[in-house]
């Protein structure tokens, strides 16, 4: 089973991201190729004076992508792992705060309840901190909430 397929997978969110800001009259002056696992930020894009850093996270499988574990089942729940990937994207987007204090912040993430319920609950904090989230469905829509 190759994860890469999934509509969530992170390297498929970065994308629909890149393709919602270049629509919206940003541009891209990088992405991550995810599929190597390549470090550094997903997206950087920029639109006039204006530079946007974008952290974006997928949703957990329920099995591996790793061909050697190939078909296993990863033995945390999904729902679990998925406030974990949140929280290493709110650490991620203070990092990028710290480094790039002129430019906007945003974390994107595949559009799951689990994610909107701990948006919710995070919701003031991030206003406060000006980081933007975008949300990507399965049909590629980015519902953007702060840019």
């Amino acid at each position: 089973m190759d994860v890469t397929q999934d509509w969530f997978w992170e390297g498929n969110v970065a994308d629909a991201v890149a393709r919602f800001l270049l629509a919206s009259g940003w541009s891209i002056r990088s992405k991550a190729d995810t599929r190597s696992k390549e470090r550094g930020v997903d997206v950087h894009a920029s639109r006039g004076a204006v530079e946007l850093y974008v952290e974006a996270k997928g949703w957990p499988s329920k099995t591996y992508r790793d061909p050697r574990r190939a078909g296993q089942t990863k033995p945390t729940n999904p729902t679990n792992q998925a406030a974990h990937w949140y929280a290493q994207a709110m650490l991620k987007a203070l990092r990028l705060q710290t480094a790039h204090p002129a430019a906007v912040i945003a974390i994107a993430l595949p559009d799951f309840p689990r994610y909107r319920r701990l948006f919710e609950e995070t919701r003031g904090g991030l206003a406060k901190l000006a980081v933007v989230l975008l949300f990507v469905s399965e049909n590629g829509r980015v519902d953007s909430i702060g840019l």
